[in-house]
């Protein structure tokens, strides 16, 4: 996966210091790092150490000692093979496994003896501190300028990996909705039967072109809405409140396994600054089947916030009761005729990366209804995340849309449009992604078709 030309991050403050890890992985996993998709997450287990946090380090991986090269006999010195980008990922009592992704090797091997200096010479405190394999803990600020100072080489490889480090610091309300609509993105582009790998347009996102949308920065076709025909009329029917951006995405081979359209709305008030929210509408044609994402986060107690639960409940009493459709046999049915879920996140940051959807839970509207009348009837400040069962994660919830199992079957494209403009009222921001495909639908009800 490419991406624009990273835009120089400036280093000059150690506030802005990412964290550091470093890493000695053996010759067969340097080789599975060293292959052509860079992009592919790479998972091992090493020796476990205590990471501080569950998020991204920039990795300085270490050659194994006999690729290190001799240099006058004795034991031979270490050296950088490498940089990339990992995260913890499960820990036992004897070891961590690790995820390592955009790793790769430097053109020669850089002395890592240059890490531990200060002042111009070596430090042999510091240099004990990061003996082992883990995060950086002492001295971390010391070490990121002496690794940016090492080579050109390493220094263009840090200025490649920073934009893509999930570094809380410094994030934008824009950055956020960003990392929403990234995720609601590549969430429906899967149901709609697309693969990362084939995603080509995704794969060129400039920051710099992104404004107040994520698909603003895709290289997708741009759309001209048409009159008479869905493409097109979310850009028609809401292109005037705000920011308005369409992007047509449809497989260039002969058996159009996948044809959308994404269309992202953002009222002029949070394109002026006010901190809006994101839902995220999934509509098949074919079927007529919607499905709805309202991307929440629970607060630092873990609560949703009263303005979360009031925003929620004002968009659930303005949508249109969608209509239900008599059942013909015992199979022709959804799960859930109400199309509106919740995603609540994880607390991760926004990345360009697309390889995988963020992580979290996604919940069923009435769940989380239920959650907060409980809450309310007994004077609670508000229904804790603790208390609701988790639902589905990202992967089955795409693969039961697709087959359709979720979402509402039979509802009229300006139904879902009238949802969108609710989103726009009481949210703010809405990303309506239109699924043209003719692929059928599973066992569930939405390969049915309905009189």
């Amino acid at each position: 996966m490419t991406f624009a030309q990273p835009r120089r991050v400036d280093f000059l403050s150690s506030a802005r210091s990412p964290r550091l890890a470093i890493l000695r992985p053996d010759h067969g996993f340097l080789r599975l790092l060293d292959d052509a998709d860079h992009t592919k997450q790479r998972s091992y287990s090493q020796p476990c150490r205590d990471w501080p946090e569950v998020k991204s380090h920039l990795a300085v991986l270490l050659a194994p000692a006999d690729q290190q090269g001799d240099e006058g006999g004795g034991e031979p010195p270490e050296r950088i093979w490498g940089l990339g980008i990992v995260r913890p990922a499960r820990g036992t009592d004897r070891d961590r496994t690790v995820v390592v992704t955009r790793a790769r090797r430097l053109r020669a091997l850089v002395p890592a003896s240059g890490l531990c200096c200060a002042g111009g010479e070596r430090d042999a405190a510091l240099s004990m501190s990061i003996q082992e394999s883990g995060p950086v803990t002492v001295g971390a600020d010391t070490v990121f300028a002496n690794l940016r100072r090492m080579s050109p080489d390493v220094e263009a490889e840090v200025q490649r990996l920073m934009p893509l480090l999930n570094d809380a610091e410094g994030w934008s309300e824009g950055e956020l909705r960003w990392r929403d609509e990234r995720d609601a993105l590549l969430l429906f582009a899967k149901i709609a039967g697309l693969a990362p790998n084939d995603f080509s347009e995704v794969r060129l996102w400039d920051r710099t072109a992104a404004g107040a949308a994520f698909i603003g920065g895709l290289a997708g076709t741009e759309v001209q809405p048409m009159l008479d025909d869905i493409r097109g009329q979310a850009a028609t029917r809401f292109g005037r409140i705000g920011e308005t951006v369409v992007r047509a995405f449809a497989s260039r081979r002969g058996n159009r396994s996948y044809d959308f359209e994404a269309t992202s709305i953002t009222d002029q008030w949070v394109v002026d600054g006010g901190e809006g929210s994101l839902d995220a509408y999934y509509y098949h044609v074919g079927t007529r089947t919607l499905v709805t994402l309202r991307y929440m986060s629970p607060g630092p107690t873990g609560l949703f916030s009263p303005d979360a639960r009031h925003s929620l409940d004002e968009f659930h009493n303005r949508v249109r009761r969608l209509p239900r459709h008599p059942r013909r046999s015992a199979d022709d049915y959804s799960l859930l005729e109400d199309p509106l879920f919740l995603r609540v996140h994880e607390p991760v940051p926004f990345t360009t990366a697309l390889h995988r959807t963020s992580s979290g839970a996604i919940y069923p509207y009435d769940q989380v209804a239920a959650a907060i009348s409980a809450a309310a009837a007994t004077g609670l400040p508000g229904p804790s995340m603790g208390e609701l069962i988790r639902h589905l994660v990202p992967t089955d919830f795409a693969r039961l849309v697709r087959d359709g199992w979720l979402g509402a079957s039979g509802v009229p494209f300006e139904v879902a449009l009238d949802w969108v403009a609710a989103t726009i009222d009481t949210a703010g921001v809405a990303l309506l992604v239109v699924d043209f495909s003719l692929r059928r639908r599973g066992n569930g009800s939405g390969i049915k078709t309905r009189a």
